[in-house]
This record gives C-alpha cells, sequence and structure tokens, in this order.
C-alpha cells in the first residue's frame, strides 16, 4: 500500500506494519513517543484511503474519530491513504542503534530516583538530539528512558525513578553494580526542541524533567546561543525530596518553580499542578511554545488547558511517560 502525505512525501507499507513503523523504515520521521496508542502524540488525519487498528487508540476521544484522527503507531493501511503527519527533517539522519553499555556510576538521589551513568565501546557513535529517549534492555525486560546528559558527553546519563513491584525497579534498586553490561537501543522519540528564538515554558512532573535538563544545557552549552526571550520551567513532585536536579546555568536566565502536588509544612515553593501554576502566570501563550514531558495525565490536562487558554495547537510538545507492556 502506498502513504502520501499532504507534504508531498510518499513510502510503501505491507501487511500489518503500522504506518509509523513503516514511516521510520522509509527514513521519513513523524511525531511520537510511547508507540502504544496511550500519549496520543502521532495523532494525524486520514484524509483518504482505509485503515485497519493494530492495537487500541487509547489516545483517542469519540469526537477526535469522529474527525478521521488516527494514531499512527497503532494503525496499518488497508488501500493507499493520505496523511496530514509532518516529516522532522531535524532527525533525519539520527540512527536508532543497539549498543551494549556498561553502568559506569550509580548515585542515589533519593529514597526513590536514582541516576545511572553509562558509557558505551569507545569506537561506538551514538548520535542524538536532546530531549530524545532510549531503550534499556536487560535480561529480555526493556524500559524506555530520557536522556538527561547531552550529545557532546561521552556517557549517557539517565534519572529513573523506582516503581512499586517493578522488575527494572528491583534492577536498579538491589541488584545493579559498576560495570554491569546492559543493551540501549535509540535514540527514540520526537520530543526535541524545534525552534529556541522564542518563548519557552517547559512542563514536567517526577523524572520528566530529565530530557528537559538535556534541552536546557544544550542551550547552556551552544556558544551561537543568545537567549533574546524568557524562559520557564515548572517541576512537580509529591515529596521535596524528588527535587533532585539543582539548575545550574551561567548564561541562560531560567524562571525555575517548584511545585508540589500536595501541601507540605514549611514549603516554600508552589502548590497545586504544573499546568495550573504556569497558566496563572501567563496570560498572552500567543508567542509561546510548551514542552511537556512527565505523567499522562499531566500532559493531557495541560495541553487541553493550554489550548483553550490560547497556545496554538502545533506549539505543544509532549513526551508522555507510560506503562510498559
Amino acid at each position: 500500500m502506498l502513504v502520501s502525505t499532504t507534504e508531498g512525501k510518499q513510502f510503501d507499507t505491507q501487511g500489518d506494519q503500522s504506518i509509523l513503523d513503516a514511516a521510520l523504515k522509509s527514513d521519513l520521521v513523524f511525531e511520537y513517543s510511547c508507540k502504544n496508542g496511550q500519549c496520543g502524540v502521532c495523532k494525524t488525519t486520514l484524509l483518504k484511503g482505509d485503515i485497519v487498528e493494530l492495537q487500541a487508540q487509547l489516545a483517542l476521544t469519540d469526537q477526535e474519530r469522529n474527525d478521521s484522527n488516527i494514531l499512527t503507531c497503532c494503525c496499518a493501511a488497508v488501500t493507499d491513504i493520505e496523511i496530514n503527519a509532518v516529516d522532522l527533517s531535524a532527525l533525519h539522519g539520527i540512527e536508532i542503534k543497539t549498543l551494549p553499555a556498561r553502568v559506569s556510576q550509580i548515585t542515589y538521589l533519593s529514597e526513590n530516583i536514582v541516576k545511572v551513568t553509562l558509557r558505551l565501546p569507545p569506537t561506538a557513535y551514538f548520535q542524538f538530539i536532546e530531549g530524545q529517549y532510549l531503550d534499556v534492555i536487560w535480561n529480555a525486560i526493556r524500559r524506555s528512558y530520557s536522556i538527561a546528559s547531552i550529545s557532546s558527553e561521552k556517557e549517557i546519563t539517565l534519572l529513573i525513578k523506582r516503581f512499586e513491584n517493578g522488575q527494572m525497579s528491583d534492577y536498579w534498586f538491589n541488584k545493579i553494580q559498576a560495570n554491569d553490561l546492559l543493551r540501549i537501543e535509540g535514540p527514540k522519540g520526537t520530543f526535541f526542541l524545534r525552534d529556541a528564538e522564542i518563548p519557552l515554558i517547559f512542563l514536567a512532573t517526577g523524572t520528566g524533567i530529565a530530557p528537559i535538563k538535556s534541552i536546557l544545557y544544550r542551550l547552556e552549552h551552544d556558544p551561537d546561543y543568545q537567549q533574546k526571550h524568557p524562559i520557564a520551567v515548572y517541576w512537580g513532585n509529591r515529596y521535596p525530596a524528588e527535587f533532585v536536579w539543582q539548575a545550574d546555568f551561567h548564561k541562560l536566565k531560567v524562571d525555575f518553580y517548584h511545585v508540589l502536588s500536595k501541601p507540605e509544612t514549611d514549603w516554600a515553593g508552589e502548590t497545586g499542578y504544573v499546568q495550573d501554576i504556569a497558566l496563572s502566570k501567563h496570560s498572552n501563550l500567543s508567542e509561546y511554545a510548551v514542552y511537556a514531558c512527565g505523567s499522562n495525565a499531566m500532559i493531557q490536562s495541560a495541553k487541553q488547558q493550554f489550548l483553550t487558554s490560547g497556545l496554538p495547537e502545533n506549539k505543544f510538545y509532549s513526551d508522555a511517560f507510560v506503562q510498559s507492556f
């Protein structure tokens, strides 16, 4: 089957291959994140032709379905089709690889958050754009983690949160040893900074701060970047001990807000939800771009609220941390 886009791009897809996988195989990169139908990042409009669902399109509302929206990670073409997905040229040449990686350093930042640094073989070439994620593979278990370091660094840093009864959490918090051999696959995802020359709002919950840290330090270390517009970061957690990163910028000027979802005695920061706090401090959103990373609940709520408040739909970018299957 032939898939065409409104940009004039075309590629072939076969059998039960998802539209997204067929595009990636053809060196086209559409918006995507979780690849299992939960986050909605890969949503596009089916303009012509017929598709079949390969897995449930959980992120779509009934209204979106009625409007011919589909998730490219969940659907396969059964006829020639046309969609309005946009090819992200910035990700061309970024090759997804599977590489061995050894645990270089383990730092427990709190009871439930660990920072893990991985080193690759000296001859390995791992190129990514700040904001992307990778999969870590251990004993046939695969989990996705955003990259917290920047591409110019020799080692890869991950911020990992403990999940109760999680198989990988058991490894990260109970079994990991320096020099352990793992495998990584990546980079993946389309969460990256599109335009640094406009006002920016970043929303994060939990370890969703990791790719935002990566993006901001990339700007901090870019000799050609001169900040002309405001940058604000709203980072939400349940407990004060989970604010494990202290931003240390010399060039960037960032308005940083720590937000607790529940009030605590002697807490001097904001209380509530990051999207609510951000909206209370920004009245005119027409010139902004918003980047949100963390819980799917936060992202879905934030997107609805920001768009209702005047943010252009094509200026909301997200990477949802969703359940692994």
